[in-house]
């Protein structure tokens, strides 16, 4: 099971794109729910939009060891307790949430980076703020927003997948569903990368050679570091890409990107 994460700024449509998600295909998506010490707002639901604790709550629970991962944000505490990790794995659906960059680095340390899917919602600045200012929030609040958003919006590069929120909701959602199906799909990549092995690209037969692999990079997202044998040019892609197969359907066939040269004996 895989578990999904939404992030953008504020105002992006994270929660609208995935509540419409959750209507349409809970049948392999489970919302994890996070917990948060800030108040519960009007429509809002214990147990369904977030589990809202108290301070006090939020000590017991750590000191009894249950909270999974936590970040403050605005002030407040959000978090993942151990008991919704295991609710959610008791589904066996894939889970779903929404979190900022620093929640998401801390489920790809803590679990398999290939398990923790990140997908930033874009949408365009102008509108977000345009959002923002017409809400019937403080305009202490308002400003606090918008350049949280400013920031949040640098996060883009940071995450595994970019949503583009800039037309319809159907639309944003059909990106969204062939992401996630994608993920879902895709067969789990297991490949040892040992520096020194050499490696032939499907397409241009060029070898390259392999000088680490990065397994703690910014976002947890694995790297390969390799080398042009002619050129000495240095190149980083991700473990999935360089590890990934390539349809060729001119061919009628699925290769490897890069293939194992073998040394002859």
């Amino acid at each position: 099971m895989k578990t999904f994460i939404l992030h953008g700024p504020t105002a992006s449509g994270k929660t609208m794109l995935m509540n419409y998600l959750l209507s349409e295909d809970s049948d392999y998506l489970e919302p994890l729910i996070s917990f948060t010490t800030r108040r519960k707002r009007l429509q809002e639901k214990h147990g369904h939009h977030y589990y809202f604790f108290t301070r006090q709550q939020y000590i017991d629970n750590c000191r009894a060891g249950k909270i999974y991962q936590e970040i403050h944000y605005l002030d407040e505490i959000y978090g993942v307790t151990t008991d919704e990790m295991e609710r959610v794995n008791n589904t066996k659906k894939n889970g779903l949430a929404i979190m900022n960059i620093e929640g998401i680095r801390i489920f790809k340390k803590k679990m398999k980076a290939q398990d923790v899917i990140s997908i930033f919602i874009y949408r365009d600045l102008k509108d977000i703020i345009s959002s923002i200012l017409n809400s019937d929030r403080k305009k202490e609040d308002q400003e606090r927003r918008i350049e949280l958003a400013k920031s949040e919006m640098l996060d883009i590069t940071s995450c595994d997948y970019v949503i583009y929120n800039i037309g319809t909701l159907a639309d944003s959602y059909t990106q969204l569903k062939k992401i996630i199906q994608k993920e879902i799909n895709a067969r789990p990549i297991d490949r040892q990368i040992v520096p020194g092995e050499r490696y032939r690209h499907f397409k241009k037969g060029d070898v390259y050679e392999i000088i680490t692999t990065a397994l703690y990079t910014e976002n947890y997202c694995p790297l390969v570091i390799y080398k042009d044998i002619k050129t000495g040019i240095d190149y980083a892609r991700p473990y999935e890409m360089f590890c990934g197969k390539k349809e060729l359907k001119d061919e009628n066939r699925i290769v490897n990107r890069f293939e194992l040269v073998k040394e002859d004996k």
